[in-house]
């Protein structure tokens, strides 16, 4: 495991994941994690590959984003079942699906940090949600969850969520970090990059073909 001052000094191409996830996390043995640098079309012969960029922001910056139709404020603990619902109806052509305990559970993390955590709301509607940790070994913001309900999306919701995200984080972190597919057809890349998060690090994870 890499020391917390490697880490620092280029966190999206030392690790694929936090610092924080990576020095608890085991990895299965029909798993590898490359990054592009070194990835083989080779490999793509007994393994099968999802690419994930990394991204950074270094808390400067941030852009303004025009909220005046909605609300951004942070979810309160009683709102974890209005959260959940949310979550779900975002990704309801997908396999995810969370449930109200699950969203508790990430509450009790060493890296919940419930100023991070904030919707946006249209009258009392909870419509759209970010959801972020802080790792104080590392001073590392991490963006985990960003969703908006399908009927809101393109009024720059998701930019107005994160530049809030970050504006919160600048008081007590050192730089921020998200990751996300790159072939997901939502294109959640260009989002972050409209608010300044930059970088170029691709990382495959790739999963052994079963035989």
């Amino acid at each position: 495991m890499i020391s917390v001052k490697e880490y620092k000094a280029n966190p999206c191409r030392s690790l694929s994941i936090p610092y924080w996830k990576a020095k608890n996390m085991s990895l299965p043995s029909d798993i590898k994690i490359v990054h592009n640098n070194e990835f083989n079309i080779n490999l793509l012969d007994n393994y099968c590959d999802k690419r994930f960029f990394r991204l950074k922001h270094s808390l400067k910056n941030i852009p303004d984003y025009d909220t005046s139709d909605i609300t951004i404020d942070v979810i309160t603990p009683d709102r974890i079942n209005e959260l959940s619902d949310c979550i779900n109806k975002c990704y309801k052509h997908t396999e995810i699906r969370v449930s109200p305990d699950y969203i508790r559970s990430l509450t009790e993390t060493e890296v919940y940090c419930p100023e991070l955590w904030i919707g946006a709301f249209s009258g009392q509607c909870l419509i759209g949600s970010i959801l972020c940790d802080f790792d104080r070994e590392t001073g590392e913001g991490i963006i985990e969850w960003l969703q908006v309900l399908p009927k809101y999306r393109g009024r720059g919701t998701a930019s107005a969520l994160i530049c809030r995200a970050l504006k919160s984080m600048r008081i007590f972190a050192d730089f921020a970090t998200v990751s996300g597919e790159c072939d997901n057809v939502t294109n959640p890349e260009s989002v972050y990059r409209k608010c300044n998060f930059n970088g170029n690090d691709v990382w495959h994870i790739l999963t052994k073909k079963a035989l």
